[in-house]
């Protein structure tokens, strides 16, 4: 299936302007496991019903409201929210280019791929260009699914991929969890032999050697059942038990690593 197009619009930073279309980024594994009834094996569905009127509300009738006081609403149309985003004129507005390492991952969303729509393909490639010799990320905000967003811009193979951030407010302190304020203190013997494991366990990653292991189990399961064959199902919960002698599991790993 071919992506779809998400939103149009245009990249703005100082006087330059470069038309782009923007895609997702990721397909994600979706099981594809769907609710049913247990009798007839029928899918489940969900439906719009109004409490008071206790009937379906088409999709097309559908508004949305903010809730000003408790149980009073203001209503806001699609068409309304629609203004408002062709109102910022699609842009992604660029006010600032920052260093990679100066955004913390903490702070990244969810990712898109601008790609250069009609007249925009010299001014893409060389924004594209610019950041990947100057080594730099362009911070900027668009508005898009009814919010406003920061967004970081940086070349990724070929294409500028743009990435939604969090606002700072959005992201939780550590200092709210208790837990983290009474830190035991490290022996230095103990620091020493983990970084001799993480030295032994270091190696370059590589994305493609990761699979989706519970997608690929479901798969072979829905594939059995597909055939007739029940797969005898054995529940078996992991046992966590807390590390006791911190040095010896330690030295344990190292020794097990080494063997690999």
């Amino acid at each position: 299936m071919p992506p779809r197009t998400i939103w149009k619009g245009a990249i703005s930073f100082g006087l330059v302007s470069i038309p782009v279309k923007t895609y997702g980024a990721i397909s994600e594994h979706k099981t594809g496991l769907r609710l049913m009834c247990p009798r007839d094996k029928s899918p489940l569905t969900f439906r719009r019903i109004c409490p008071k009127e206790n009937k379906e509300v088409p999709w097309e009738e559908v508004v949305r409201g903010y809730e000003v006081q408790k149980g009073k609403y203001v209503t806001i149309t699609p068409k309304e929210l629609e203004a408002l985003e062709l109102k910022s004129g699609r842009l992604v507005e660029v006010f600032q280019f920052v260093d990679a390492e100066n955004l913390d991952p903490i702070y990244f969303d969810s990712s898109y791929y601008l790609i250069p729509d009609e007249h925009g393909e010299k001014p893409y490639y060389l924004m594209r260009e610019a950041l990947e010799q100057n080594n730099k990320v362009a911070v900027g905000r668009v508005i898009m699914h009814e919010k406003e967003h920061l967004v970081a811009l940086r070349p990724y193979e070929g294409a500028i991929l743009m990435t939604t951030l969090h606002y700072a407010d959005e992201v939780r302190s550590t200092k709210d969890f208790p837990e983290l304020k009474k830190a035991p203190e490290v022996e230095k013997e103990e620091l020493e032999l983990a970084g001799q494991l993480i030295k032994i366990m270091k190696k370059p990653f590589a994305f493609k050697e990761y699979r989706d292991r519970y997608q690929e189990s479901l798969m072979k399961l829905v594939e059995a059942k597909m055939k007739g064959k029940e797969q005898v199902i054995e529940l078996r919960v992991p046992e966590i038990k807390p590390t006791k002698n911190l040095m010896e599991a330690l030295r344990a790993s190292i020794k097990a690593n080494e063997k690999r």
